[in-house]
């Protein structure tokens, strides 16, 4: 073999020996494909059988707490790419954290029933449990107890605290180790998703909250891409697929209830405006996303809109104006004006009280008024109209006929009589020009026999 080709030879093997040896690159994307293989198939604990459960079994993220960090402290990863496995890993410490919680109330329930009413938080709870079992501590400085609760929490010890029962010390002390543990990681992922969010959406972050925007963010894989999604598909964004044909709508009315459903902005209105409020969120984050796809850098539009909106929604929650009634203006003091002629005089007695009704009106001195019932059942008194009898009624408040219909009134009825004269006859109906020619036949036989008298 030439010296040739065994130095081929020696650098074919340097090249495969090379290509052998991962990328730094290559490893912190196999550690982000491992996260969020996790995050897929994640499935929190369950407590039905907690007193055989060890608590290192109840989560897994302080075992992967430094790949983790290694993903944050890394400035070269994409944002938009890795954002949904911070958000899903941001659920999963809150969901271990509710779970170690539920596991050490139902270790001390049974010592300390009222412990976890008087202390909700989480953090809280488990630091008093250390206090209480080991001695070590103080309760206003170490957990943060107001002088109220610190106080409450001495009178239920007096009561409800059983000092004879025993518990596993170890199993809660190290449940609260992997609670303050899981509480860190979830705080680190939650600031690095605040910092990074508000630099590549602050407008969208404004409007919405960084939460919801790096969920619509991840969920759009950029922000780019959230900017061309049109803002009738931006509710739909993280709805729960699963739910679709069971509950298609809730009180609000609200189909499509999605990530921006589940922002501050909407959830604090009423149950009647969420919808409205939806909507108007949709198109304003819609625009937000395209400003902040143009590289801007501050959120002045972002809070702008977020004022507008609230604006809208306190003017959709007023009560409707009362329209004020405008009052009749104030007659003019001018003297009455004075008509008269026949036919204004026949026109006032169209209105004019009959004399019944006149006599109706007045009362006799000294004598009771007698009084009949109308047909509803009212009592009407009749005054000095006794009775209808002997009282003339008005005849010019009828009906009146014009000219000329009398005339085409009197025509119906010459044709009518002229109708029935043909029945009885038998004959057809003569025409006017028949009628014309029996008239004048009649007033010719009529002088004629005058004459001849």
């Amino acid at each position: 073999m030439s010296e040739d080709e065994q130095d081929f030879l020696e650098d074919l093997e340097a090249d495969l020996e090379f290509s052998k040896v991962e990328t730094p690159d290559e490893h912190e994307q196999d550690e982000i494909r491992e996260l969020q293989l996790y995050a897929e198939n994640y499935q929190p604990v369950s407590l039905s059988n907690y007193k055989k459960l060890d608590p290192r079994s109840l989560t897994q993220l302080p075992l992967l707490e430094n790949k983790i960090c290694l993903m944050l402290s890394n400035g070269n990863n994409d944002i938009a790419a890795i954002l949904s496995v911070l958000n899903s890993l941001s659920f999963i410490a809150q969901t271990d954290t509710l779970v170690l919680h539920n596991f050490m109330k139902l270790l001390y329930r049974e010592k300390f029933n009222e412990l976890e009413t008087l202390i909700p938080s989480p953090l809280q709870y488990a630091a008093v449990i250390c206090i209480i079992e080991t001695g070590q501590g103080q309760l206003r400085e170490d957990v943060g107890l107001t002088k109220e609760q610190q106080m409450v929490f001495n009178m239920a010890m007096k009561t409800s605290f059983h000092d004879g029962f025993v518990v596993d010390k170890s199993k809660l002390l190290q449940a609260r180790d992997l609670l303050v543990n899981v509480s860190k990681i979830q705080s680190e992922i939650n600031s690095f998703i605040l910092s990074e969010v508000k630099t590549i959406a602050p407008n969208v972050c404004a409007l919405v909250g960084t939460q919801v925007g790096s969920l619509l963010i991840s969920h759009a894989g950029g922000i780019l891409e959230l900017s061309q999604i049109p803002s009738c598909n931006l509710a739909s964004i993280g709805k729960n697929k699963h739910l679709s044909h069971e509950l298609h709508t809730n009180l609000s009315g609200v189909r499509q209830e999605g990530h921006i459903y589940h922002c501050t902005l909407v959830q604090e209105q009423p149950m009647e405006i969420r919808k409205q409020m939806v909507r108007m969120i949709c198109a304003k984050v819609a625009l937000a996303a395209r400003v902040d796809a143009g590289k801007a850098k501050d959120d002045n539009l972002g809070a702008c809109w977020r004022e507008q909106l609230l604006q809208k929604v306190q003017k959709m929650q007023e009560p409707p104006d009362i329209t004020k009634t405008k009052p009749l203006p104030i007659p003019e003091e001018k003297p009455k004006k004075k008509r008269a002629g026949r036919k204004f005089r026949k026109y006032k007695q169209q209105f004019q009280l009959s004399r019944l009704r006149q006599l109706q009106n007045r009362m006799e001195f000294g004598k009771a008024e007698k009084s009949m019932l109308d047909g509803t059942g009212e009592e009407i008194g009749m005054g000095m109209a006794r009775s209808l009898q002997g009282v003339p009624m008005a005849t010019n408040n009828g009906a009146k006929m014009t000219k000329s219909m009398k005339r085409r009134v009197g025509e119906a009825n010459e044709q009518a009589k002229a109708y029935m004269l043909s029945l009885d006859e038998g004959k057809s109906i003569p025409t006017e020009k028949e009628n014309e020619e029996k008239i004048s036949a009649a007033r010719r036989s009529w002088y004629k026999h005058h004459m001849d008298g």
